[in-house]
């Protein structure tokens, strides 16, 4: 049987929590990516024997797949709750980049984002693999498109910019600080790519402006 054969899976009870154990494999892939990671690495990871592994989730290529699923919902699940407990627009952004910088940097390797920095060499030929990319990119879209549309509702901001398209620039800056994260930014220098970019997308009304007007314009002027 070859890593990329489909294991038989068999009747034995589970003695392992599986959501720890994809965790244990997510960290191994996080820093080796898929091609760079063996069956050993992950069975070192794990504390699991290639059966195992193989039984509960089946493959390398599907131990991979089930990491990125996991991944995926646990961030998105994170995000919106940081997006959607924030009162403000800006303070929603700046928690939310906060917290990505955290996450990105939070190793002696800075190793940004586990689906950005390991998914896309992958998924050229792997549809997938490039599904879980696309769905991650949609999620992160609709997660900021909801809470820029529910401030521009309130009139919060002045912005012109329709909310899916001010949405795909904070995913862009998200995608951004975990590629300069991984090539060695300082946190000074993402925190501060984060914050012009919170600058540009929760920018406070002109005073004496309405939002569409033009700054400082009052009637009778």
């Amino acid at each position: 049987m070859t890593e990329n054969d489909p294991a038989p899976r068999r009747g034995r009870p589970r003695n392992f929590d599986a959501g720890e154990v994809l965790q244990q494999v997510q960290d191994a892939f996080w820093k080796g990516g898929f091609e760079g990671t063996s069956i050993g690495d992950l069975t070192c990871a794990t504390g699991l024997n290639r059966p195992s592994l193989y039984g509960a989730f089946g493959d390398k290529h599907a131990l991979y797949v089930h990491a990125l699923q996991q991944y995926r919902e646990g961030m998105h699940a994170a995000g919106c709750k940081i997006l959607e407990d924030a009162p403000t627009l800006r303070t929603a952004l700046e928690d939310l980049f906060r917290a990505a910088i955290r996450i990105y940097t939070d190793d002696e390797q800075a190793l940004g984002c586990f689906v950005s920095s390991t998914a896309p060499p992958e998924a050229v030929r792997d549809t997938s693999i490039r599904r879980e990319l696309a769905a991650t990119n949609d999620g992160l879209d609709e997660m900021f498109e909801a809470r820029i549309a529910r401030a521009q509702a309130d009139g919060e901001v002045c912005t012109a910019l329709p909310p899916e398209e001010a949405a795909r620039i904070a995913s862009a800056v998200l995608h951004s600080l975990s590629v300069r994260a991984r090539a060695g930014a300082s946190k000074r220098a993402l925190h501060a790519l984060a914050q012009s970019a919170v600058d540009l997308l929760a920018k406070a009304p002109e005073p004496g402006s309405e939002p569409g007007g033009e700054p400082g314009s009052s009637e009778g002027g």
